[in-house]
């Protein structure tokens, strides 16, 4: 059967989706139908290939202007497609974002707070202290509203491949299930005499993608990489050599990454579906290199270097090529933004009715207008006490806010001036005391919208 023809009947059994198709747009939203914003007339529905790296610092990437690494693929992506700016974390730590990603909730409406293990583990503040080897099972999660699942029964084939950390099985909607959970080495035997997994994972991306051109596909390539330890073919090195990189061995993992993306988007090339892919590539938090309040390992911060992301988008049949996007954006909003794009966005509750990033990329609509909240949860204490964050991000300041249950007199509560000092180095909350209220103000009212106690707590706090 031809190809087109394939995939219409499919479509037509779907009942019609595509973008912008019929009640596909987001209501309240003015972008045209069928054929005056997709050349496929809406006859055809994307396919998807979402990209998750991990721990992947956006400097890691050449696109976000750093010009001693070596990501040509990427850059390619970015160049044909759209990069985002400030794209943030709703939590800057692997499982609750993840879990974010999925169902479009921050950490406090999904439940996720800490990352899941099937095990107990030791000495740690990010993890659950009991096994969770299903947390599609437990009650304490609000997981099954999530995009893949939604895929999966309006018909897509579904796939993921690597790491998952929100558990140990396939939940039941994906189609093809090559995975874990996570701590995994990157190596499936002895470092550099044995397969390297991502290499391996690639492999069955390509085969995905080649047995399903001919019909709507979500495939989720998910790999654990960059996350240490940093161990790529040594020949990924060879970029480094004399630049005096730091850390080479991390950035060279991403090199190395990125080599796995070109082959995955040149199978997509020659099954002749790249222009009908929706391509998403991101990751769920990046790190620091330097010692920050409340970290360990680098992560589970809400300073930029672990909380502000990586953020590509590349669809070139309908989305605009060449575009930096300035504008505040989360993890959150990717879950309705692909739910809109296949077509799907009426099936989604009141509450993402203004979530999907679809509208404004359109329309060039690149503003600020509205915030962008941070959740997190210390992994290292001050005199060894542990607290939670709320952070505000508006264009110009970021706001931090922490809860400390016990001795709240050693609370340190922080205002930067994202403008003027993007490394945020100079604590301005003392000084700033009538921008530190407006901002308060705005996190409580966010909080009162998403019932987040903490945030209406320390918004008002910081009011008075």
């Amino acid at each position: 059967m031809p190809e087109t023809v394939k995939r219409r009947s499919i479509l037509n059994a779907l009942g019609g989706l595509g973008i912008f198709a019929g009640a596909s747009a987001a209501p309240g939203a003015s972008a045209q139908t069928g054929s005056d914003t997709d050349p496929g007339g809406g006859l055809n529905p994307p396919n998807f290939l979402f990209i998750l790296l991990d721990k992947c610092r956006r400097d890691a990437i050449g696109a976000y202007g750093r010009s001693d690494v070596h990501t040509p693929n990427i850059d390619r992506l970015a160049a044909g497609g759209l990069r985002f700016d400030n794209c943030y974390a709703p939590q800057p730590l692997c499982g609750p974002c993840r879990a974010s990603i999925l169902t479009g909730k921050y950490p406090h409406e999904h439940g996720m707070q800490k990352n899941v293990y099937p095990f107990v583990p030791n000495g740690s503040n990010n993890v659950y202290q009991e096994p969770i080897p299903d947390p599609f099972a437990d009650p304490r999660f609000d997981l099954w509203a999530n995009f893949p699942h939604f895929l999966n029964n309006a018909g897509y084939r579904t796939g993921h491949v690597g790491k998952w950390h929100l558990g140990e099985r396939n939940p039941g909607f994906f189609d093809v299930w090559k995975s874990f959970n996570s701590l995994l080495h990157h190596w499936l035997g002895e470092p550099f005499k044995s397969p390297y997994r991502p290499t391996v994972q690639t492999d069955i991306a390509v085969e995905f993608i080649e047995e399903n051109a001919d019909r709507p596909f979500f495939l989720y390539q998910s790999y654990y990489s960059p996350h240490e330890p940093n161990n790529p073919p040594k020949r990924f090195l060879e970029p480094y050599k004399g630049k005096n990189v730091e850390h080479e061995e991390y950035y060279a993992s991403v090199t190395a990454l990125d080599e796995e993306i070109g082959r995955m988007v040149d199978a997509l090339r020659r099954s002749n579906v790249l222009d009908n892919t929706f391509i998403i590539l991101t990751t769920e938090h990046g790190r620091t290199w330097i010692d920050r309040l409340g970290t360990v390992a680098g992560m589970s911060i809400s300073y930029d270097e672990a909380a502000r992301l990586p953020l590509i988008m590349h669809y070139p049949r309908v989305l605009p090529a060449g575009v930096v996007w300035q504008s505040g954006v989360s993890s959150v909003d990717l879950m309705p933004t692909i739910m809109h794009a296949a077509g799907l966005y009426g099936r989604l509750d009141e509450e993402y009715s203004d979530r999907s990033l679809i509208p404004d990329l359109l329309s060039g609509r690149d503003e600020w207008n509205r915030e962008i909240v941070i959740q997190n949860i210390s992994q290292r204490g001050i005199d060894g006490i542990l607290f939670e964050e709320r952070a505000l991000r508006t264009e110009r300041w970021k706001l931090i806010l922490r809860d400390f249950p016990a001795r709240p007199q050693k609370r340190v509560d922080e205002l930067y001036d994202m403008k003027n000092d993007p490394g945020e180095t100079q604590n301005l909350y003392s000084d700033r005391q009538a921008v530190v209220k407006e901002l308060a103000a705005k996190l409580a009212s966010w909080g009162d919208q998403h019932r987040d106690e903490l945030a209406v707590k320390l918004g008002r706090r910081s009011m008075n």
